[in-house]
Formats: C-alpha cells, sequence, structure tokens
C-alpha cells in the first residue's frame, strides 16, 4: 500500500470515528429523557396530574426531529456535508445548553425542539459522508458502524441519563452534551474532504414540509386519556393531506426542488423506504410491549421491564455492525430480507409468553429479533445511497431515517387505538366481581399482546417481501454493478 493510499486510510477510520461518535451521543440524549423525566417534572413545577403536559417533553423533540429531518438534509446536500454536520452538533450543543438552563415548562419544550433539529439530522448526514468519503470497499460497513452507533448510544441512554440525575441531577444530563460532542464536530470537519455542493434549498417548499410534518406529528400525538373528539382529528388529517398537495404542487413547479420525486422511482428506493416504514412499526411494537407485558402480566417491578427489553437493545447493535459486513458479501437483498424475516420469528416467539415464563423463553425471541432488525439497516441504507447522485445523498438519507420514524409513530397510535381498545373489548365482557375476575383480565391481557405479536410478525414478513426488491447488490450511474461496494 502506497503512504498516500495510507494516510487516505487513516483518515477514513478517524472521519468514521468522528461522525459515529456523534450520531452516539445524539441518539443516547434521544433515551436519556425517559430516566430524567420523573426528576425533570418536579423540579419544572409539574405534578402527577400534568403528565399528559410532561409527556410534550418528549413530543417537542419529535416534532423538531421529524419537521427538520429531511429538511436538513437537502440542506446538507447544498451547502456540503461536513459543514452541515458541523452545524448540526452546534444545534444540538445549543439546544442542550438552553435545555439545562430551562426555568420552566414552555422553555423545556421549545429548547428541546431545538436540540432535536440539529440531533436529528445527524444520523442520515453521517451516512452522506461515510458513503461519499469512504473509499468503496469500507462503505457498507461503515454504515454498519453509524447503524451500530445509533442504536448502541439509543441503548446506553437510560443508564447514562438515570446515573448522571442521581450522581449530578437532570440538568446536567443535558451540560455534558456540551463537551461530549465538541470534539466529534470538530473531528468530522477536520477529516471530510473539501466539498464542492452546489444548487440552491427550496425554501417556500421546506417550509410546507416542515408544517405539514410537525401538524402530522401533533396529530397523531393525542393525549392517550382525554382523546380529542373524532371530527377533530378528521380535520387536523384533511389539513395535513391540503398541506401535502401544496407540497407535492410546489415541487413540481420549484427549479430545485426539496424532493425530486424521480428520487423514488428506483425499485430499489421506494422499496427500502416501504420495508423501513414497516421496520419501525414493528421496531416501536417490540419496545412498547415488552415491558408492558412483564410489568402487567407477570406482575413485575417496572425496571424489570426494562431489564427484560435490554435483550432485544443488546443485539440490534449487534445485528447493525454484521448487517455491513454480511451485505458485501452474501448481497443486499439477502441480508435485508433475512433481517426482516428473524424480527418475524422474534414476535412469533413472542407467542409462547404466557403468564409463566421461563428465562430461555424471555430471552430467545428477543435476541434473534434484535439481531435481525440491526441486520436489515446497513443494506437498506446502501441500496437508497448507491441508486441516487452525490448531490442527493443527505436527501435520500433523511427521507430513509423519516421512513422509519414516520412507521413508528403510526405503529405507536395504532398500538394505543387498537390495542387498548381490544383490551377493554374483552375486559368488558368478564363479569366484575367473580371469583375469577383476576385471572380473566390476566387471559385478556395475554390474549391482546398475542394478537399484537402476531400482526406485527405479519408486519415484518412483508418487510421482508419487499427487502428482496431492492436488489443484491448496490449500484450508481455508470457503475459496474459491484464497483459502489467492492475495493479493486
Amino acid at each position: 500500500m502506497s503512504r498516500r493510499a495510507e494516510a487516505r486510510d487513516r483518515r477514513g477510520t478517524w472521519l468514521l470515528i468522528a461522525v459515529a461518535g456523534g450520531v452516539f451521543i445524539a441518539a443516547d440524549d434521544q433515551t436519556a429523557v425517559v430516566t430524567v423525566l420523573p426528576a425533570l417534572i418536579g423540579d419544572i413545577g409539574l405534578t402527577v396530574d400534568d403528565l399528559y403536559l410532561a409527556s410534550w417533553v418528549v413530543n417537542g423533540y419529535l416534532i423538531g426531529y421529524i419537521a427538520a429531518l429531511p429538511i436538513v438534509g437537502r440542506i446538507a446536500d447544498v451547502y456540503g456535508r461536513a459543514r452541515i454536520y458541523a452545524a448540526s452538533l452546534a444545534v444540538f450543543m445549543v439546544g442542550s445548553a438552553l435545555v439545562a438552563a430551562a426555568p420552566g415548562f414552555e422553555w423545556l419544550v421549545a429548547s428541546r425542539a431545538l436540540q432535536a433539529v440539529g440531533g436529528g439530522a445527524v444520523v442520515p448526514v453521517a451516512m452522506a459522508i461515510v458513503v461519499t468519503e469512504l473509499p468503496p470497499g469500507r462503505r457498507l460497513l461503515g454504515l454498519g458502524a453509524i447503524a451500530a452507533a445509533s442504536e448502541a448510544g439509543a441503548l446506553a441512554g437510560p443508564l447514562w441519563g438515570g446515573g448522571i440525575t442521581e450522581l449530578l441531577g437532570w440538568r446536567w444530563v443535558f451540560w455534558l452534551n456540551l463537551p461530549l460532542s465538541l470534539p466529534f464536530m470538530f473531528g468530522a470537519w477536520r477529516w471530510a474532504g473539501r466539498e464542492r455542493a452546489g444548487g440552491a434549498v427550496d425554501w417556500p417548499g421546506a417550509a410546507l414540509l416542515a408544517l405539514g410534518l410537525a401538524l402530522l406529528t401533533i396529530t397523531l400525538a393525542d393525549d392517550p386519556i382525554e382523546r380529542r373528539p373524532w371530527a377533530l382529528t378528521l380535520l387536523l388529517f384533511a389539513v395535513v393531506g391540503a398541506i401535502a398537495v401544496a407540497f407535492l404542487l410546489r415541487q413540481r413547479a420549484a427549479p430545485e426542488p426539496m424532493l425530486r420525486l424521480a428520487m423514488f422511482r428506483p425499485r430499489a428506493t421506494w422499496a427500502s423506504n416501504a420495508a423501513t416504514l414497516l421496520l419501525g412499526g414493528g421496531l416501536i411494537t417490540m419496545l412498547i410491549s415488552v415491558p408492558l407485558f412483564v410489568n402487567l402480566v407477570l406482575t413485575e417491578r417496572p425496571i424489570e421491564g426494562g431489564l427484560t427489553l435490554l435483550r432485544f437493545t443488546i443485539a440490534v447493535p449487534a445485528g447493525a455492525l454484521a448487517g455491513g459486513w454480511l451485505a458485501g458479501r452474501i448481497g443486499l437483498r439477502e441480508t435485508a430480507t433475512i433481517g426482516m424475516w428473524l424480527g418475524a420469528i422474534g414476535f412469533a416467539g413472542l407467542l409462547a409468553w404466557d403468564r409463566e415464563l421461563s428465562e430461555v423463553w424471555r430471552s430467545l425471541p428477543q435476541i434473534i429479533g434484535g439481531f435481525g432488525f440491526g441486520l436489515v439497516i446497513a443494506p437498506l441504507s446502501a441500496a437508497v445511497l448507491a441508486h441516487v447522485g452525490e448531490g442527493e445523498r443527505a436527501t435520500a438519507a433523511s427521507w430513509l431515517t423519516l421512513s422509519r420514524v414516520a412507521g413508528m409513530l403510526v405503529g405507536a397510535a395504532l398500538l394505543t387505538s387498537n390495542g387498548l381498545g381490544r383490551f377493554y373489548a374483552r375486559a368488558g365482557a368478564i363479569e366484575f366481581g367473580s371469583p375469577e375476575f383476576a385471572a380473566l383480565v390476566a387471559e385478556a391481557q395475554v390474549a391482546t399482546f398475542h394478537e399484537v405479536w402476531a400482526v406485527a410478525a405479519l408486519v415484518m414478513v412483508a418487510a421482508g417481501v419487499l427487502s428482496w426488491l431492492i436488489g443484491r447488490r448496490p449500484r450508481a450511474a455508470g457503475e459496474r454493478v459491484s464497483s459502489w461496494w467492492e475495493a479493486h
């Protein structure tokens, strides 16, 4: 290997560490808030009666995350990915400081939304940097490393948030984001190549897109206790639909649109996004239902629900790393399809869960399912990024991430409405005060969970079918079928 090649290889390694490190910190912050919330609620003057208001600490982040995601992707393609990656981490740090200094509820929610604008952009822009800057032979492994960093950060978040809150107080969870993020911001700026970006941002289209996505998030994030009237929900969906039509018309007219609709024309692109949408629905089902089953049916402590889910969340980053390696050897569609069907097997294994649960059955379905969920991330990302030009990679990665988040939103909404509805229908048929009342309620709970998991298994099977459509190897225009990812 020549000295120049060694230097390029070394630069690529440091660049991957820098962008993956930023991804880890941003993902850690997303989930750290779960264990921070109890201390935070009391400190900013909320009470246990204000739990729906407290949920807006999470919802505010979600709105900023979803609304900014595809817009920042386009901005990164226009102004330079390394530049926007560094700027995104800077916005994330400013938002973190404002959250840490928040004197009250409104300030806190607004600061969380700002934090999300920066944190939400980090993953798709990092993927675009990896694909652009790393040599072909390391791209799939790089995508796998970014996915693993994201999942590992999400896994570490609750432990980090709980530990720092216990030792220093909840505000330090956010203050510490500043020194932790700073070296990764400068590292990405230092080791990324000097891009010659071009084009323009369609700001009217960006405003319509942000407004539509924010309103859709608000529409789906309803109060589970005091739900809004159906008429109002339908009206909100109608407004979202009208904004979507206006956005599409604007994209057809704009000289440089926010979203080039032809980008979704290749089969690999639309199939990857559709599979990722279903994957998001399956993911949120696992994350919500497993701790609930442990708490409600097995009547174990809340911490036991989290520890049980740990089997799944540890397996996901392991699968993500393996997916980058495996896709380069057996192909994208094979790896993604195997991953989706392992997810289906995981849900099918949960059908064996009952009021008595052995350690083997508590662990095995989650480990298999979690590994499968991680396995699909790199091949689906590669399939999309290989079918767009260099000037659209951050945009394409942003829409893929948005597909996953949208699937999680829809999945959570369906779990809340349909899942609870099915349970209430079963529980309502049980005679109150009967000697077997508690046992019959538990059976109704088990039956409802089994129904949810059976549907989730079918969803993952469908996602596997879609994954088969992405093709075996990625290819960009004018390249040999294997040159996008193989070293020569």
